[in-house]
């Protein structure tokens, strides 16, 4: 079993993008915390070839607005 490492994890300080990837995708967070040094919470996702789909259609949809 290898280690994981801040390169397999992605930080959300999205609201707006946190909600549009369970929505549309309905991957859940590995947790929901505050960042102790800004104290602004973010959704902590594990990065998959799912979640980097939802990423690049969110992208696109709002480049396309």
């Amino acid at each position: 079993m290898r280690e994981i490492t801040n390169h397999d994890l992605f930080y959300c300080y999205s609201r707006k993008l946190s909600d549009y990837i369970y929505d549309h995708s309905k991957i859940l967070p590995l947790t929901i915390a505050i960042n102790p040094k800004s104290n602004n919470p973010f959704s902590l996702y594990a990065k998959s070839e799912k979640l980097q789909k939802a990423l690049d259609d969110y992208k696109l949809q709002s480049v396309t607005k």
